[in-house]
């Protein structure tokens, strides 16, 4: 059993009204912010949708081992820290600026290897995109459809791709992911999985740009005859 270094957060949320109440609306909003939320609305037809709202380290494995604290691999905490410093967060709206404030400790830990996978193997089965086609889905059913569907890659933007390896290439950075390649049947498949999606996404962008080099010398050559003529008139 190994051992990989981990950040250690320990956080406390302190109000200026002095009061505490880990069951009141603030405070949990506060915890929707950092770790995201489903909502089921109801609507006028009866029926019921569910909504997710991302928080702050969605995107990141992380291990919760007890109330206001949080495990999160190396060089990941940036986007948490700076929530508690500058209370940036997606659904973050105090009618008061100052309303409450943070205190927050940083320490570095020595992790199980076997906690870790443990931890990635549950992030892989439960992240969730915003699939090209606009739908929340899986990511791992995202990356089977770029995969095995030829032309599915085609319909999109080079926008959305670009989007979509950004936030491949962040995945595959996570310290947590090098260093547990290989130990995990599931870790390594994945990550197997995302390199062969990011094989096809480059392929069809350089497509998108051979396509476009293409059609641009004849577009040149229309812009030089009408110069042309505006000269000789």
């Amino acid at each position: 059993m190994d051992k990989i270094i981990s950040n250690y957060i320990k956080y406390k949320f302190i109000f200026n009204n002095n009061k505490i109440n880990h069951n009141s609306y603030n405070y949990q909003k506060l915890f929707r912010v950092i770790y995201g939320y489903t909502q089921n609305i109801t609507k006028k037809d009866k029926k019921t949708y569910k909504y997710h709202r991302q928080g702050i380290i969605e995107d990141l494995p992380f291990i919760r081992p007890g109330r206001n604290c949080i495990i999160l691999p190396l060089n990941t905490e940036h986007k948490l820290i700076n929530f508690f410093d500058n209370k940036i967060g997606a659904a973050h709206n105090f009618k008061e600026k100052d309303y409450y404030f943070v205190k927050y400790t940083i320490d570095k830990i020595e992790v199980n290897d076997l906690e870790i996978i443990n931890c990635l193997e549950k992030y892989i089965n439960n992240y969730n995109i915003i699939s090209f086609d606009g739908k929340q889905d899986k990511l791992a059913n995202e990356l089977n459809k770029i995969i095995n569907e030829p032309e599915y890659l085609n319909k999109f933007k080079k926008k959305n791709k670009d989007n979509l390896l950004d936030k491949l290439n962040n995945i595959t950075s996570i310290d947590w992911f090098v260093k547990c390649k290989g130990k995990s049947d599931i870790v390594s498949g994945f990550l197997d999985k995302i390199n062969l999606a990011k094989e096809k996404i480059n392929a069809s962008l350089k497509s998108g740009l051979a396509t476009d080099s293409i059609t641009q010398p004849k577009q040149t050559q229309q812009e030089n005859n009408k110069l042309q003529e505006k000269q000789e008139n």
